[in-house]
């Protein structure tokens, strides 16, 4: 279902609303390969599309409608590259509506002037169009002495902010939908993709190669070999250790996959986990990456 846009008389311009996503937009590309690779997302776009079979029906998780709600604001993503997605859609999820605010000069008073109508004009101007293209955030309206030392300006500006106890959001936080996670790491998420892109393309691969191959853990994988047609006793502790890292990590991943679905990313609590089918999930896999080279 398309988004509906402002009539361009009232749209802001892409430079407005996109200074809040930066930071973010790799994430979020990110979630979009994590959704993708979801089941019960797939379920999302039959069922506004083909529809669903008797048992895919039953297979339905409780809050499938939270998948569907997600589904129908993020759309097919099936063979969509990424920056389509985004001028498409995503700007509209996460760019903000308003101007990234500033620091203003509303008035200059010189030495010895008294009130003016100007002055009034110049406060009104602020409030009735400054400050509503900038969302009306929290502001201090201050005095500032002129022709006095400017590292002493500056700290008495600085203790008038910190006393306001106005707090900068985190960078997950700043686009008009945060992300889940207060604290962002890619590498982790990176991790997860590969492990479970690996998965569909050999489901009976041993864990533990799995592991090796999308680096699942540096330092416990040291000496082995994912190739290697035989493997010999002296690893046999280490390939251990590095199935049990490789399984919950792949767990992990799955959990990461389900909560993107539903439209929290990123996340990893315990959550219901549908059938994993991974030939499926493959074929999905090479089609995307079908469209993508098809694109360019």
């Amino acid at each position: 279902m398309p988004i509906k846009k402002k009539s361009a008389n009232l749209l802001p311009t892409k430079a407005m609303k996109e200074w809040s996503t930066v930071g973010i937009k790799g994430y979020v590309m990110l979630m979009l390969e994590f959704m993708k690779l979801s089941p019960t997302y797939e379920l999302a776009r039959k069922a506004n599309n083909e529809g669903l079979s008797r048992a895919e029906k039953k297979s339905l998780p409780k809050d499938f409608d939270q998948v569907l709600s997600t589904y129908e604001e993020f759309g097919d993503l099936s063979t969509i590259t990424f920056n389509e997605w985004w001028k498409e859609r995503g700007i509209y999820i996460y760019g903000t509506d308003f101007e990234k605010p500033k620091v203003r000069l509303i008035a200059n008073v010189e030495k010895g002037e008294k009130v003016d109508s100007a002055f009034h004009r110049a406060l009104d101007h602020y409030f009735k169009t400054s400050r509503m293209q900038e969302g009306e955030v929290p502001s201090l309206i201050l005095s500032v002495p002129l022709g006095m030392n400017k590292r002493y300006v500056l700290s008495q500006v600085t203790k008038l902010i910190d006393q306001a106890g106005v707090s900068v959001p985190v960078k997950a936080q700043k686009a008009k939908k945060s992300l889940a996670a207060k604290r962002l790491r890619s590498a982790p998420l990176f991790t997860m993709i590969h492990l479970l892109r690996n998965k569909a393309a050999n489901p009976n691969l041993e864990l533990w190669r799995l592991g090796v191959i999308a680096n699942v853990s540096p330092a416990n994988m040291e000496g082995l070999d994912a190739k290697a047609v035989k493997v010999t006793s002296k690893t046999t502790d280490q390939r251990i250790n590095m199935q049990i890292l490789t399984s919950r990590f792949l767990l992990k991943a799955k959990r990461t996959v389900e909560h993107a679905a539903r439209g929290n990313f990123p996340c990893s609590t315990p959550i219901d986990l549908p059938d994993f089918n991974y030939e499926e999930i493959y074929q999905r896999y090479k089609k995307s990456q079908s469209a993508k080279k098809a694109s360019k």
